[in-house]
């Protein structure tokens, strides 16, 4: 392993712990490898996508959610099957069930964030997608701090939703497990999942309640610089170069070729 990538593997770490994540006493600024951050081990239950398609984690069977940025996402596609048991190498907020992941393996591949590529950023926005889903809920989905933004439906469609909207009484109401769940929204549906940036959410199409969308700094409309999934889901942990969120929005164009993106290592 390079000096360049030991160093960003030690900034990963600690922007990682300064968000909330739990530390580990061999993950310090003498880190040497990946091997020093905490693996975890389960099965792919899910992978969940970006409203531009592309996919920035996975479920795992136990429920954890397991965040990755969405330039890993060639690689991800190639390397992980669902219904694998798979290690990941990352961090794991203290209180909730969700992982920052750094690498992740599946038999012999081996995907490692190494930082996006160049010139990956925002592409042209296409316009969204409306999209009306219904069904029961499976579990949460949470942010890149361990806040809940959103549920999981059980036919793993991804509703996410800004986490100040969830934790209002009227909206948290309708989201416990095991409960039939109407939403219209906009996002994306392909053969890796379906994810929707809820607008309107009711226990069924004929009562829903409008979500208050959050207006991002220095740009107005719900969209923001970043996209909808940008702070909700899968969003930075960090601004340097290992782990950036989602970028672009829905219609935006397909993730870049496997060489341009994390390495797959066989």
């Amino acid at each position: 392993m390079t000096r360049m990538k030991t160093l960003l593997l030690a900034s990963a770490a600690a922007a990682l712990l300064g968000t909330g994540f739990a530390n580990a006493a061999s993950t310090t600024a003498t880190t040497t490898g990946i091997d020093a951050l905490p693996s975890y081990t389960g099965t792919v239950k899910h992978f969940t996508i970006t409203p531009r398609g592309t996919i920035d984690g996975v479920i795992l069977s136990n429920g954890t959610d397991v965040m990755f940025p969405p330039y890993m996402s060639t690689q991800i596609a190639y390397a992980v099957k669902l219904g694998d048991s798979v290690t990941i190498h990352g961090l794991k907020a203290a209180n909730e069930p969700v992982i920052q992941g750094v690498s992740i393996t599946d038999g012999s591949h081996t995907v490692t964030d190494n930082g996006p590529p160049p010139g990956f950023g925002p592409g042209r926005h296409g316009a969204p997608t409306r999209m009306m889903v219904q069904g029961k809920i499976a579990q949460y989905l949470y942010g890149p701090h361990g806040e809940k933004n959103g549920v999981l439906l059980d036919d793993g469609t991804a509703l996410h939703m800004p986490p100040p909207a969830i934790a209002k009484s009227s909206i948290a109401s309708m989201l416990k497990t095991g409960d039939t769940i109407a939403a219209v929204g906009v996002g994306t549906t392909n053969s890796l999942g379906s994810v929707v940036m809820v607008q309107q959410i009711g226990s069924n199409f004929k009562d829903l309640t409008r979500i208050a969308m959050p207006r991002p700094p220095h740009r107005p409309g719900p969209m923001g610089p970043h996209g909808w999934h940008h702070g909700w889901h899968h969003g930075p942990m960090m601004h340097g170069p290992m782990m950036h969120g989602p970028m672009g929005g829905p219609g935006a164009p397909p993730p870049p070729p496997a060489n341009d993106s994390g390495s797959t290592s066989k």
